[in-house]
């Protein structure tokens, strides 16, 4: 296909995008302890939203609004023309637990201050891969049902998709179990972590498990069909928190590149460092979410750019051949609350 037809045929899906939604709605609770389930399945926030989303939050034509990478306006030329705001109560949310396991399973994180603690940091993750798990459910449902959005994908980008998505999910429901036995024996120590703090506070937060293709250095990582060979599964958090900001980033310790990914993270200075999970932030985590004023002060130009590589990021048929290096880096002081005055 032709960059015109590609354009064209990502677009089509653009528009039909909420068909895609509709068809792979899945209402569960991720928790395995089903017995003590207690209340209606509800729309969980992966990221606190009286909390961390209410320090980006900020107004747009009156609206008290945030901003995600995947609400986007769209025309003839452009996947991604702009961006487009969404209220806070919806941002970061899945049907993904019940009443009674979103209130007390999140409690350490949701009504105490961020302590750099093992089971905080394990309750974070947790959380960042129950989100992204459920939503690769709901892709796979998708894709398998016959609807607008799959009559637009060529067969042979489809059975990919669909074969790419059953193995995640396979692979999922394995860490899944293995997340549940560290949570049932309060083993939270059995996740490898590499966390960074700024001193400053930045209006960005994230909540998603990545698979990117290459690590900094450019070891090939999750871009096979190979169902022996495991993907690797990290789990990204990024938090807002009153003058700081946490990043959290977790793997298994068995998982040879995952633990390599942190690690190449982990011996970078702070500037690359913050590039470089900037980058990952528009190649490969889904579930982000920043201010208004952040938006604003990218400018015209700083806006067509992180269109630019979120539009490519999307396509169906884009593949990296190496470590993804965005232009933007959400980490600069200009983008630091104090700057723009939150």
């Amino acid at each position: 296909m032709t960059p015109e037809e590609i354009k064209k045929k990502t677009i089509e899906l653009r528009k039909s995008l909420s068909d895609f939604k509709k068809t792979g709605r899945i209402t569960e609770c991720f928790c395995h302890d089903k017995a003590n389930c207690k209340g209606d399945i509800k729309q969980s926030h992966s990221i606190q939203r009286n909390g961390r989303l209410s320090i980006i939050e900020g107004d747009v034509n009156g609206n008290k609004v945030i901003y995600t990478f995947t609400e986007t306006e769209f025309d003839e030329s452009h996947y991604c023309k702009s961006l487009k705001p969404i209220g806070k109560g919806v941002a970061s949310t899945f049907f993904g637990f019940c009443d009674y396991h979103d209130t007390t399973l999140f409690s350490p994180i949701e009504n105490f201050p961020f302590d750099n603690s093992d089971k905080h940091c394990f309750l974070h993750s947790y959380r960042a891969f129950a989100h992204s798990y459920h939503r690769k459910k709901e892709e796979l449902k998708a894709n398998k049902t016959n609807s607008e959005y799959t009559k637009i994908i060529p067969k042979h980008v489809l059975a990919s998709m669909i074969a790419g998505a059953e193995i995640s999910v396979v692979e999922g429901e394995v860490v899944k179990a293995e997340l549940d036995a560290l949570l049932d024996a309060q083993q939270y120590d059995g996740l490898d972590y590499f966390t960074y703090v700024l001193p400053k506070k930045f209006p960005i937060a994230c909540s998603s498990q990545i698979s990117p293709y290459f690590s900094y250095k450019g070891t090939p990582m999750n871009n096979h069909l190979d169902p022996s060979i495991p993907y690797s599964h990290i789990m990204l958090t990024i938090l807002p928190d009153n003058n700081q900001t946490i990043i959290i980033l977790a793997c298994f310790p068995d998982d040879e590149k995952g633990v390599l990914f942190l690690n190449e993270l982990n011996n970078l200075s702070p500037l690359p460092l913050e590039k470089a999970i900037s980058s990952i932030l528009i190649s490969c985590a889904e579930n982000t979410f920043f201010a208004p004023a952040l938006w604003d002060k990218l400018g015209v130009d700083g806006q067509r750019q992180l269109c630019d590589e979120l539009e490519r990021a999307a396509s169906f048929e884009y593949v990296p051949t190496s470590f993804t290096h965005s232009k933007i880096n959400f980490f600069d002081d200009r983008f630091s609350a104090a700057r723009l005055g939150l």
